[in-house]
C-alpha cells in the first residue's frame, strides 16, 4: 500500500511556494533599486515632467529635433509606387494530394454481402 507522509509533503510545498514568493519580493526590490540609481545617475530623482526642461546638446536632441528627424526620414524612405486599394479573391483549386484523400475511403462506409 503507499504511504504517504502528509507532513513532510506539506512542509515541502510550502517551502516552494514561500520561497517563489520571497524570490519575487527581492526581485521587485532589486528593481525599484536600479531605477532610484538610474533616476539619482541622470539627475532625474526629483523632477517631474512638467519642470523639466528641454535642452539641446551634441549627443541627445529634443524631443521636437527627433519628431523633425522622424518625420524626414518617413517622408524620404516612404516613396513607393500607389498600389490601388481593390481586394480580390481568387478561388484555388486545391491541388491533388494522397494524404488529403485518405479522409474519404476512411469514412468509406459500403456495406459488402
Amino acid at each position: 500500500m503507499l504511504a504517504i507522509n502528509w507532513s513532510y509533503a506539506l512542509l515541502v510545498t510550502g517551502m516552494g511556494i514561500g520561497t517563489v514568493f520571497l524570490l519575487l519580493v527581492v526581485l521587485i526590490w532589486i528593481i525599484a533599486l536600479q531605477t532610484k540609481a538610474i533616476h539619482a545617475g541622470n539627475g532625474l530623482a526629483k523632477s517631474t515632467p512638467s519642470t523639466q526642461t528641454a535642452v539641446t546638446t551634441d549627443t541627445h536632441p529634443t524631443p521636437h529635433e527627433q519628431a523633425a528627424i522622424a518625420m524626414a526620414m518617413h517622408l524620404y524612405f516612404d516613396a513607393h509606387d500607389e498600389e490601388p486599394h481593390v481586394i480580390t479573391i481568387q478561388e484555388v483549386e486545391r491541388r491533388y494530394s494522397p494524404w488529403s484523400s485518405k479522409i474519404y475511403s476512411m469514412r468509406n462506409m459500403t456495406m459488402t454481402k
